[in-house]
């Protein structure tokens, strides 16, 4: 086994908290000026050393400065959090049950995940924000769609196309990573 169960809930936990504060950072990133330091003056001053350069922040700040862009860029910040969400558990799940049916002949593990109602859902998005950004279904036959979860519908007119808010956003999201996380909690040892 890759991993224990013990590890999987772990990171499921890393994965819970990283998002949490990416929204609560998000709240910072864009209050302007009503904060103290505000993230626009930190930004400003702040200078990274790498490969001996100093990159500057100061671009962020400029961009942190403005309204629509401010607004662009915390919400690229936080979907970034919640792809990682999604992504990381979905391979841990993966893994850990395809390693259990190696190891055990009694429980189909790799089943009873392929047989829950967000997985074809889960492995979209994953597979989506694994690679390009852009829905893939060219591996998918039309009897596959729609793939469905709570409401939420990927067609397959969507192959080519930018996850965007509108396919994937925080609060189904969440839920998708709640029931991951459920799943997960009732692993087999």
């Amino acid at each position: 086994m890759r991993f224990t169960k013990s590890e999987i809930l772990d990171e499921f936990a890393r994965q819970d908290r990283s998002y949490r504060l990416a929204i609560i950072s998000s709240h910072w990133l864009q209050g302007g000026a009503q904060y103290k330091p505000s993230a626009v003056e930190e930004a400003r001053g702040l200078r990274m050393k790498v490969l001996d350069e100093w990159v500057s922040y100061s671009d962020l700040a400029m961009l942190l400065e403005q309204d629509a862009s401010r607004f662009s860029i915390t919400t690229d910040f936080v979907l970034n959090q919640l792809h990682a969400l999604i992504r990381v558990p979905f391979e841990l799940l993966s893994d850990y049950c395809e390693d259990f049916d190696r190891a055990s002949s009694g429980r189909a593990m790799v089943k009873e995940l392929r047989d829950v109602d967000w997985y074809e859902y889960a492995r979209a998005i994953r597979n989506t924000v694994s690679h390009n950004f852009r829905f893939d279904f060219s591996r998918y036959k039309p009897e596959h769609f729609p793939i469905t979860w709570r409401g939420i519908s990927f067609t397959a007119d969507l192959d080519g196309k930018a996850i965007t808010f509108e396919s994937f956003w925080h609060k189904s999201g969440y839920e998708l990573f709640v029931a991951m996380r459920d799943f997960a909690e009732a692993l087999p040892e």
